[in-house]
């Protein structure tokens, strides 16, 4: 992979985490309606929301910190399915419970683990420090 694919990829990667708020911080807004049922699930929640637009930002500056804020987030993404390429979800419409729908949430975790692997290589190659 060549430095430009790696800078772009950054940026791709910085962009899609701010689609990703955009499509979550409602939820994030009414994780504050129900803190009390689930207060640490809801911090939480509302923590990883907030820090897509940190990591969205620092990511298309092409910020050393972005790939530790989003080694941080994984698991957190992964709990709230609150994913890279979690928009697939919508934008295909399938229904929840059909076989098309459980094949496309293994795709959008494949492809998590694919941005997980890319983020691992920009990190070793770029900031070697």
């Amino acid at each position: 992979m060549n430095y430009n694919m790696r800078k772009n990829l950054l940026i791709v990667f910085g962009l899609l985490d701010l689609f990703s708020f955009v499509r979550t911080y409602k939820i994030g807004i009414n994780m504050f309606d129900n803190i009390e049922h689930f207060p640490i699930m809801s911090i939480l929640e509302i923590l990883l929301i907030t820090s897509l637009i940190v990591s969205g930002i620092l990511s298309i500056l092409r910020r050393k910190i972005s790939l530790i804020i989003y080694y941080i987030q994984v698991p957190l993404r992964l709990a709230f399915m609150i994913l890279t390429f979690g928009f697939l979800l919508k934008l295909f419409g399938l229904q929840y419970d059909s076989v098309g729908y459980k094949i496309l949430v293994g795709i959008t975790f494949l492809l998590e683990v694919a941005r997980l692997t890319y983020t691992i290589m920009i990190h070793k190659r770029k900031f070697k420090s």
